[in-house]
Formats: structure tokens, sequence, C-alpha cells
């Protein structure tokens, strides 16, 4: 088996992949993606680089996926922040919804504030 290399054994269910090619095959139970293992028999996996994966995370090996809204960023602007990417529009102030990319921004128990935020709601006065 290419998962956990234990021999096939003759009339074993083996499950083979036409994209990996057919020198490899799988216990059924071990054809999983190999981010979060989910099992891919019956449905659509994809092949790269040696590794089986579930679609959700193949594209997250292609494209960011933006923080706000969980979707992939297909535009090439896009912003990193607090160690995640985001489209441009979803990375906005906590309070008032107004986009921070590019802005200087401050935190608040964790969330982003935008200045005039910060001042009016936030600073000690």
């Amino acid at each position: 088996c290419y998962h956990c290399k234990l021999s096939m054994q003759e009339g074993d269910p083996a499950v083979y992949a036409e994209r990996a090619g057919y020198d490899k095959l799988w216990h059924p139970g071990c054809f999983v993606c190999c981010t979060c293992s989910e099992l891919l028999v019956d449905m659509i996996y994809f092949w790269k680089n040696g590794n089986l994966y579930c679609g959700r995370h193949y594209c997250d090996s292609e494209r960011p996926r933006c923080a706000g809204c969980d979707e992939l960023i297909f535009s090439n602007e896009y912003t990193l922040a607090e160690g995640q990417n985001w489209h441009l529009k979803h990375f906005c102030c906590f309070d008032c919804d107004c986009v921070l990319a590019g802005v200087t921004y401050l935190t608040v128990n964790d969330n982003p504030v935008c200045k005039s935020c910060y001042v009016k709601n936030h600073a000690a006065v």
C-alpha cells in the first residue's frame, strides 16, 4: 500500500489512482487526503507531488484562502495581515467595517481596528 507501506494480500480490495500511475495502490481505508485524512474512495481526488488531496486542500495548495469569507482568492491583489490572507475588501475594522488593507491599524482583543475607531472607542481619555 502506497500509504501505510504494508503488503497487499492476494484477494484484498485495492484502489488504483489513474493520476498517480498504475504502479501505486492503496487499501481502501488508506486512500485519504494527506492533509485532513478524509476518505477519498468514491470521491474526486487530486494527485500532486506524490500526495493525494481532497478538493478543498488541493485548492488550498494552489491559491490562498481568505480568512474573512473562506473563499479562494483568485485576484493577484490581496493582503496578508495577522498571519492570514484576506480579500482586500474583507480585512476591515472590527468597529466600523472600513477597509484596512494598506493602512495603519491597531488590534484590540485580537481584532483589527482603524485608528479613528481606536481613538473614539478604545483609547484612554
